[in-house]
């Protein structure tokens, strides 16, 4: 096991920079040209292109010294550099200068409800919440709120092992909104950077439901004199959106939409919304037709249908008002429906043409004036390719092709995509399967069910998610399936029914089941498939890992299909919605009144035959350690054995001790889920080789 220990180590996603050359594109646009940086196995490469001739010209690194981020500095700096923002003592300081006073703990200006701040071990290590702030084209003027969360309960959590090394354990509290209980309000105002002139948003206070539309980019300028919000009520059962009169404050609800489920302004709760709007017109994004789909309406009223069919907007690239079209990235263009393509359409709904022939996933960048696309399209057989296009879909030229040399070398084998049925017989699923380096079709693996059941985001697809770029293809960011393949595992990733991208009902078939049971149902038949139609799949040996949403999946799975799972791996999971966030179980339940507790898997805690180890960090204040001591205590009180690791400082994340963490899991698989003895002594690199 020791060289499988020693591969797995050398395909952790930190190693990606070191082992994938020439995959992420990302331009950055200047006038009539851009330029681009890109890694190489001797270091980085600067390219400026122009596009008019497809001239690629090598160039030094333009980008200079990099200013810290605004989430360290806790400053967000105007357009041009003039002013800057940042909170101090609960109030606004512009440029130094207190722009209010009446700031207040839980009544504070500028900041997200605590639900949205970072992690208290991150504040006690100097970083600071930058201010929401969006600023007016003037470079002046900008829109923040004040929130109010005085009348929200609060959340206790005792850190054992403060950063001063005292012996004595620090005690913190912070509000956190459970289901059902009073949520955090937020207020709007606009701020004038040179004359301190205050105007208030002529709206009610308006209750979180997701963060702060601030947050979100859900509120944003048309020119200086207009600004737009768009919000989404408790439950997300509507989505309403607001035209504000910048200069008195006066506001007036243009469009809104209800729906039965969620009414969702993007494919997915989180990313940032597909609506737009430009004087009386508004391109609005709604699934209402069972796919999700773009409107255009005027004054309020429909005027026609965008796109339609049997595939979903996925994004929105550029819109021309003037030239009456829209370009945008679907999914369902092609042989697998989670693959984005680059097409436009004509805001009358005159039709789609698909701009991007290759049957592959494509990553689109549109220029600023939208007459021009970097496009870097993969699937998991091809490595990415980046080409510049022009707004017909033609290629200018070719800029880079992946360099997977060092990542091959390493042991990495490119996933093999499969299509399954799920467990309802009918419909189709996806999946991607990890094998090891070393594959040979004649032994017997043992599977392991790398698994996030959704309902918010996928697992097996490129997905670019609040402008991060996310290739399970190469390393899987989200669970390193790559890297547990070269343990000797027969890894699965898999998207059953519930999760999102695909058709509003096969989306809605996780809303009103916390659990998502139809979706594990999709597991289980998806393995039973690929097992019969691979002899090398053994399924006496099936074991499910997961991180969060991922770690509540595998607690279900091993206590509702105990006849398939044997072994699981449950790392900071939501477990029982009645005591996470009032977002989740309130989105995908509904609003109140609900029972907050169906699905939880406490009740069944009795039914635990399989190994299991549950990990959670001490100063986790998302799914907060109560969450896995609570399932802790339903199998002891059931006299189950089981495994636990409650990490000292460990946010969701588990920071310095991830490597520990790790390698945990690693030992408990092979022993378990393997059936060998891990290596003696073996301790991964903390610091991921960072420190070589």
């Amino acid at each position: 096991m020791l060289d499988r220990y020693r591969r797995a180590e050398a395909l952790h996603i930190s190693r990606h920079d070191s082992l994938v050359h020439r995959a992420t594109v990302i331009p950055n646009w200047e006038g009539d040209s851009f330029w681009y940086r890109v890694s190489t196995p001797d270091g980085p490469e600067c390219f400026r292109v122009f596009p008019e001739t497809g001239e690629r010209r090598r160039i030094e690194d333009p980008g200079g010294e990099q200013a810290a981020p605004p989430e360290i500095t806790g400053v967000q700096t105007s357009p041009g550099g003039r002013y800057t923002v940042a909170v101090r003592d609960d109030n606004l300081v512009v440029n130094d200068e207190f722009f209010t006073t009446d700031g207040e703990p839980g009544h504070d200006y500028g900041l997200p409800s605590d639900q949205g701040k970072p992690p208290i071990v991150a504040r006690q290590a100097g970083m600071s919440a930058p201010p929401l702030v969006e600023w007016a084209p003037d470079g002046r003027r900008f829109v923040t709120l004040r929130v109010d969360q005085r009348h929200v309960p609060t959340l206790t959590m005792t850190q054992s092992c403060p950063p001063d090394e005292s012996p004595r354990p620090l005690v913190h509290t912070l509000h956190y909104e459970m289901p059902g209980d009073p949520l955090p309000t937020f207020q709007q105002m606009i701020l004038d950077a040179e004359t301190g002139a205050r105007v208030d948003i002529a709206i009610e206070p308006l209750p979180f439901t997701h963060d702060s539309p601030l947050g979100l980019k859900r509120v944003w300028w048309e020119d200086d004199d207009t600004l737009w919000m768009l919000y989404g009520t408790r439950g997300y059962k509507a989505a309403r959106l607001y035209r504000i009169d910048a200069r008195t404050g006066a506001a007036e609800v243009v469009l809104e939409e209800t729906n039965d489920t969620i009414m969702k302004s993007s494919p997915t709760i989180v990313e940032f919304p597909l609506v737009r709007a430009r004087g009386d017109e508004v391109l609005w994004f709604s699934d209402r037709s069972g796919w999700g789909h773009l409107w255009l309406y005027a004054n309020g009223e429909l005027k026609n249908a965008v796109t339609e069919g049997e595939w979903l907007v996925r994004d929105l690239v550029h819109v021309d008002w003037d030239a009456r079209e829209v370009f945008f990235v679907s999914g369902g263009h092609g042989s697998n429906p989670y693959y984005r393509r680059l097409c436009r359409a004509g805001l009358d709904g005159t039709g789609v043409t698909v701009l991007t022939p290759e049957d592959a996933d494509h990553q689109i960048a549109a220029s600023p004036d939208g007459r021009w696309f970097v496009d870097t399209y993969a699937t998991p057989a091809q490595p990415p390719v980046t080409v510049l296009r022009d707004a017909t879909g033609g290629i200018v030229t070719e800029l880079e092709r992946a360099d997977l040399t060092a990542l091959e070398k390493a042991g990495w084998r490119a996933p093999e995509p499969f299509t399954v049925k799920a467990a309802d017989g009918g419909t189709d699923i996806h999946g991607l399967l990890h094998l090891p380096a070393d594959f040979d079709p004649s032994k017997s693996y043992p599977i392991l069910d790398s698994v996030y059941n959704g309902p918010q985001i996928t697992r097996q697809l490129r997905t670019t998610l609040r402008g991060f770029p996310i290739d399970p293809f190469l390393l899987d960011p989200a669970g390193g399936a790559p890297s547990f393949a070269q343990l000797g595992l027969a890894v699965v990733v898999i998207d059953g029914r519930g999760t999102p991208y695909r058709s509003k009902a096969f989306h809605d078939a996780s809303y009103g089941d916390p659990a998502v049971t139809v979706g594990l149902e999709d597991h289980v038949a998806a393995i039973r498939q690929l097992a019969a139609e691979r002899p090398y799949l053994d399924l006496s040996r099936v074991g499910i890992a997961g991180h969060s949403g991922g770690g509540t999946a595998t607690v279900q799975a091993v206590l509702r299909h105990p006849d398939l799972f044997t072994v699981g791996v449950a790392s900071a999971g939501d477990y029982d919605h009645s005591g996470y966030y009032a977002i989740w179980g309130e989105t995908f339940q509904g609003p109140p009144p609900q029972d907050y507790t169906a699905g939880s898997p406490l009740p069944l805690a009795g039914e635990l035959k399989a190994k299991l180890l549950l990990l959670f960090g001490e100063m986790d204040d998302n799914c907060h350690p109560a969450m896995s001591l609570r399932v802790a205590n339903a199998l002891i009180g059931a006299d189950k054995d089981f495994e636990m690791l409650m990490v000292p400082n460990a946010t969701h994340g588990y920071g310095p001790a991830e490597a520990h963490v790790l390698r945990r899991q690693w030992d408990f698989l092979t022993r378990h889920l393997i059936g060998q003895e891990p290596p003696a002594d073996y301790r991964i690199d903390p610091t991921f080789g960072a420190a070589k």
